[in-house]
């Protein structure tokens, strides 16, 4: 329907319910118009109302549909709103149909605004150079090749026209407040959308930014030029200064974050995140914690951990990678410089810029002042396996999300890892034929480890690369490959494992991806098969099939009976690293006190995990075997 004036009789009874405007012209408005709806209101500017209709329930309370003790300047205010108690005025904002604002104190727009898109995040280095510009749709890819690409600067250039021109879609001098937003108990939102779904309750302060779709802004946050995607939460005196904050993310407790890019699933809590660009999963729960200047996914911070990404020369312009997997023991220390490799553990303060990239599934610790590599004994880790299963179960993202991740444990980034961390401690051992103890970049390994991580890199590598093969069969897929982009160097681009080659030619969206991944991991592997003297891609042979088979379950019986025994560890009563503490009325009592506490590994939820392993690897053979009919 369209728009009119108010007539006299309207104006009449507005005025007598005590609203009030100096040009009621001014004021246009749909019908149904309902005059009660409108309570003790100053209009200013251009008004458009609409139906004032229906009743809901805020919390506890049945709401009226209206606007009762407020002033509004320069509004459009949609059917079925709820305005109520604004201590100072809502001017220049668009409010969608549904929406309820109740107990603020401003809303508004005093300027032309991008409503925080076109914000640059300084990430990883302080001083510039790996500058992000954020806007609402930003993935974790985008950012990652913006800030990690500068070989490349017509593919970041062409990338920040991109942005530049996406981000002038959200130039204007209006706020945007979505259907059924929810506002209440803030004191100051200026320049800031607030999309479909989205509620904030009991901000602080929020200027220049977007509180994307299904969001959620709560008790005392403070936020400044940033963005938070669908479903992202900011709450409990979070503090944001420069930030994107992901898909399912939840930022709260006091963490303070500035100049940082927080895509999915991350929960950032207590502590304090500096020029960080924390990939999907990247987790840091306690206040002393501080991650600055480094790049994180499926990552967790223990307490007391942080880095240094300042030497006190030229600024804080160093920056530093945990790959995928990482974890950072409590108090554990690493100055910048440096890069651990995946799936990690680090353990003490570690200054000489160690670069493990290519020794994943390792313990790096302290020893003496110096950092000493334990490579590949993490591989048999129950919690690596445990956070492999539980991460796609924790995914928080809405429908059709923006970020890609690969969830899988072994993939073709892993395995060429492996490739490359067996090479290296290859020339480490022949490069240093008399040492007990080799040297390798800012770090050293005793021979005995490196001996025995070759047995169990060499091991893994071979048995995902059967199983791989192997569920192909079962799927009843070719063997056959041309050796295609898959084949070369894979990235890990912000928790998306990929063809190096696709980075720079532009990488599909997440909804196409699922569809070519496993094509491209095939040609990875096939292109390593095809090497084996004992496998023939071209002409597979049933028999020599079975024999694979029988050895890649071998090999997974051993890597499921290292788990086991890993887990049994956190359950056995004559460990002192898992029952000290029990018993204390009578030391008599304490197996039973820790089995009634603890219980066992078999009524553990972790048990189920690895029954589960086992019967994936029955279920395969059992497919494979029916395929090539071996039964």
């Amino acid at each position: 329907m369209s728009l009119r004036h108010l007539t006299t009789a309207e104006i009449h009874a507005l005025e007598l319910q005590g609203c009030a405007c100096a040009c009621w012209d001014d004021v246009r408005v749909e019908d149904p118009f309902i005059t009660y709806a409108y309570r003790d209101v100053t209009f200013s500017g251009d008004i458009e109302l609409y139906p004032a209709e229906g009743t809901f329930m805020h919390g506890a309370f049945t709401c009226n549909a209206g606007i009762y003790g407020a002033a509004i300047a320069d509004c459009r205010v949609g059917r079925g709103v709820h305005i109520s108690k604004v201590h100072d005025y809502i001017a220049g904002c668009d409010i969608a149909d549904g929406t309820v604002i109740r107990n603020v104190s401003r809303i508004d727009c005093p300027k032309e605004s991008c409503h925080g898109a076109g914000s640059v995040v300084d990430v990883l280095s302080e001083t510039g150079g790996r500058e992000v510009p954020i806007y609402y749709g930003l993935t974790a890819q985008e950012a990652w090749i913006i800030a990690m690409c500068r070989h490349d600067m017509d593919l970041v250039g062409n990338l920040k026209s991109d942005i530049k021109e996406k981000t002038a879609a959200f130039r204007r001098d209006r706020n945007i407040i979505g259907p059924l937003a929810v506002i209440a108990d803030t004191l100051l939102i200026s320049g800031v959308d607030v999309m479909a779904g989205a509620e904030v309750d009991g901000a602080s302060r929020l200027v220049n930014g977007t509180v994307g779709e299904g969001a959620f802004v709560g008790t005392d946050v403070i936020a400044t030029d940033f963005i938070l995607a669908r479903g992202a939460t900011a709450d409990t005196a979070a503090r944001l200064d420069h930030v994107f904050v992901g898909e399912g993310s939840r930022i709260a407790n006091g963490f303070s974050a500035h100049h940082s890019l927080i895509f999915s699933n991350c929960i950032l809590e207590n502590g304090e995140a500096a020029a960080l660009f924390a990939g999907p999963y990247t987790v840091s729960m306690h206040k002393s914690t501080l991650l600055i200047g480094g790049m994180t996914s499926m990552f967790n911070a223990g307490s007391g951990a942080n880095q240094s990404n300042h030497l006190y020369k030229t600024g804080p312009c160093h920056h530093g990678i945990f790959e995928r997997g990482v974890k950072l023991a409590s108090g554990a220390y690493v100055m910048w410089p440096a890069r651990i490799g995946a799936f990690s553990m680090v353990m003490g303060r570690h200054k000489s810029h160690p670069d493990t990239s290519a020794l994943p599934f390792s313990y790096v610790v302290e020893n003496a002042g110096a950092t000493q590599v334990i490579p590949a004994v993490a591989l048999g880790n129950i919690g690596i396996a445990r956070d492999a299963d539980k991460w796609p179960r924790r995914d928080r993202r809405p429908d059709r999300p923006a970020d890609i991740i690969t969830f899988q444990l072994f993939n073709p980034y892993i395995a060429q890892c492996i490739e490359d961390g067996i090479a290296l401690l290859d020339s480490l051992i022949a490069s240093q034929p008399d040492a007990d103890t080799l040297t390798g970049s800012g770090y050293t390994i005793k021979r005995s480890h490196a001996e025995r991580a070759l047995t169990l890199y060499r091991m893994a590598l071979r048995h995902y690369m059967l199983g791989t093969m192997l569920q192909r069969i079962a799927d009843g897929l070719t063997l056959a490959s041309d050796n295609g982009i898959g084949s070369g160097r894979w990235a890990d681009v912000a928790g998306m494992t990929v063809p190096a080659s696709l980075v720079a030619g532009g990488l599909p969206d997440a909804q196409a991806w699922d569809n070519v991944y496993r094509d491209l991991e095939w040609e990875w592997v096939a292109s390593r098969l095809a090497a084996e003297p004992d496998i023939d891609l071209t002409h597979p042979d049933a028999n020599a099939i079975a024999t694979l088979l029988d050895e890649w379950q071998h090999t997974d019986s051993m890597f499921t009976d290292m788990l086991r025994r890993d887990a049994e560890k956190e359950f056995a009563v004559n460990n002192p690293a898992a029952a000290a503490g029990f018993g204390l009325l009578d030391p008599d009592t304490a197996a039973t006190d820790f089995r009634n506490v603890r219980g066992t590994l078999d009524t553990n939820p972790v048990n189920n995990l690895i029954t589960a392993r086992t019967t994936r690897a029955k279920s395969l053979a059992a497919a494979v075997a029916l395929r090539l009919n071996l039964h």
